[in-house]
């Protein structure tokens, strides 16, 4: 089923299972990212997080490409006066991923460079094939950027071979460096993501949202800090009709002898 926004072009939104959408970077051969493009998946993001009926995201790219990066047409025409305005558009559409109400499986097809890294960086989980590939070219055309994004993934390091060298790695070598992502098959790569979606849509969307909030208000605190922020979202949810649901039906299961 379709549930694309007005107006939007590049980005294709399906939802081909219930709970589950499914969002597509469509622009080009490459699917590079432009102002109308990073647009558009701040509104496709940002309307996804408002959906009642959608509990995860997919996010993918189309073709052979996830996503190349900057149009290069971008960096041509950017100077001291427009280059601020084009920065926030950047920074708006790829923390809408970070931001988003629902986790979010990024479903790499092929090379992410970039931005495309970057929005990697900013999924909940990462399912690549083993033909994608992960790179930082920003030094070989003449900008910086992305170096806090894939520190994300990687140790320091790590990250600044890349960025120094501007050279792409394949899936299994970031893997190896650290990045905690999965490595399929290509032909298995979108099924095995959507296997990771459908777990996550099974459960109660409240608790989603809450546990993505707390998650996201977390990671950046220290180890007191981030537990209490936890345990203020644990007793909202406690609240919640779905959460004594949860706890009846496990009460349940363990009564009739099944595993923990």
């Amino acid at each position: 089923m379709s549930v694309q926004p007005a107006g939007v072009e590049h980005v294709t939104v399906t939802e081909p299972e219930p709970g589950i959408a499914v969002v597509e970077l469509a622009r080009g051969k490459v699917n590079a990212l432009n102002t109308q493009m990073y647009t558009e998946i701040a509104t496709v993001f940002d309307g996804l997080s408002e959906n009642p009926g959608v509990r995860v995201v997919v996010l993918t790219g189309r073709g052979r490409i996830f996503c190349a990066g900057n149009d290069l047409a971008n960096f041509r025409t950017m100077d001291g006066d427009n280059g601020d305005i084009e920065m926030r558009t950047v920074r708006r559409a790829i923390f809408s991923v970070l931001d988003c109400r629902l986790p979010v499986v990024g479903a790499i097809n092929g090379p992410a460079l970039g931005s495309g890294f970057g929005l990697t960086s900013v999924c909940d989980l990462v399912v690549a094939s083993e033909r994608a590939t992960f790179g930082l070219p920003e030094m070989n055309v003449g900008v910086l950027g992305g170096g806090r994004f894939t520190a994300r993934m990687l140790p320091q390091q790590a990250m600044r071979r890349m960025f120094f060298t501007a050279e792409a790695v394949d899936a299994q070598t970031l893997r190896t460096w650290g990045a905690p992502i999965e490595v399929a098959a290509h032909d298995d790569f979108l099924a095995i993501a959507m296997a990771r979606a459908r777990s996550i849509a099974a459960k109660s969307r409240h608790a989603i949202v809450l546990a993505k909030q707390s998650l996201n208000g977390c990671e950046d605190l220290d180890l007191k800090r981030g537990y209490e922020l936890e345990q203020t979202f644990t007793v909202r949810l406690s609240e919640h009709p779905d959460s004594k649901k949860a706890v009846e039906a496990r009460i349940a299961e363990m009564s009739k002898g099944k595993k923990p």
